[in-house]
């Protein structure tokens, strides 16, 4: 390996490995690009160099971190990285109006779109969706004792109904509310959290939490509006200032959403991210 080569290790549809690649990209750091979803091969090539068999993952030279966290990248290929995590509240308040805001768009839905690819993924629209609730719900199940180790896989009944999506939804919505009603103020925010992609206090787990659901609600939008014809501007571009979320909704580089033999191991690379 050539003296100061940075390689990135991602895969087509992973919103987190999208957020790395636009950060390099951002900060003029070149780097070698190798996406798991068209070579899975590459897995094994990972381990081989002691990296994890997971995505995305940026190398720079001998070292590695996880590009979940990109404060660890911006040290790893050192550039400058200083970002405020929004207040707890105001995270809160905007994690609700992205619940409410998939609520509405999984009621416009029509059913026979729920068994349909998305963009760049092997996982159908009705997965998205219920995927997208199950974020907070990961969180919540956090505060409750269980380390995050995965984010949950998607049953089978994501694909059948939007009524039973919606009502999945509000009883998300119900248990954040009561969450944060009776239990926040006790929370030292600057605990670290237990979850596999590195180190990141709670505070940053919950950012985490919003702009994660909240890139989910953006392709779900665009879904209803480019692939149905159905009016779904709910969320106002304000909503993700001071978020440090993705700024495409899709990759650009290729993936139809088709589900091939990989898609098991794809899934596990990304932890259903």
């Amino acid at each position: 390996m050539a003296k100061d080569e940075t390689h990135l290790y991602w895969a087509t549809g992973c919103t987190s490995c999208l957020r790395a690649k636009e950060f390099l990209k951002r900060n003029d750091i070149s780097f070698q690009s190798h996406n798991i979803a068209q070579n899975m091969a590459l897995l094994d090539d990972m381990e081989e160099q002691g990296l994890p068999r997971q995505v995305p993952i940026v190398k720079h030279n001998n070292e590695w971190v996880d590009a979940q966290d990109l404060k660890a990248v911006a040290d790893l290929v050192d550039i400058e990285y200083e970002a405020e995590i929004l207040p707890v509240e105001e995270l809160y308040r905007r994690l609700e109006i992205v619940l409410e805001a998939i609520e509405k768009y999984t009621e416009r839905l029509p059913e026979d779109k729920l068994t349909g690819p998305i963009a760049d993924r092997p996982r159908t629209v009705g997965q998205l969706v219920y995927h997208a609730f199950s974020i907070p719900e990961s969180f919540l199940e956090h505060e409750a004792g269980t380390p995050l180790k995965t984010y949950k896989s998607e049953p089978e009944w994501a694909n059948q109904s939007t009524e039973v999506l919606t009502t999945y939804g509000r009883h998300i919505q119900v248990r954040l509310s009561d969450w944060y009603e009776n239990e926040t103020d006790d929370i030292d925010w600057s605990e670290t959290a237990d979850v596999y992609y590195g180190n990141p206090t709670k505070h940053g787990y919950l950012e985490r939490t919003v702009w994660h659901t909240g890139q989910h609600a953006r392709q779900l939008e665009w879904i209803l509006e480019e692939r149905c014809d159905i009016e779904a501007n709910l969320l106002d571009s304000e909503l993700w200032e001071g978020l440090p979320m993705p700024q495409k909704v899709w990759n650009t580089d290729g993936g139809d959403g088709s589900i091939g033999d990989d898609r098991p191991n794809i899934l596990e690379a990304m932890h259903s991210d």
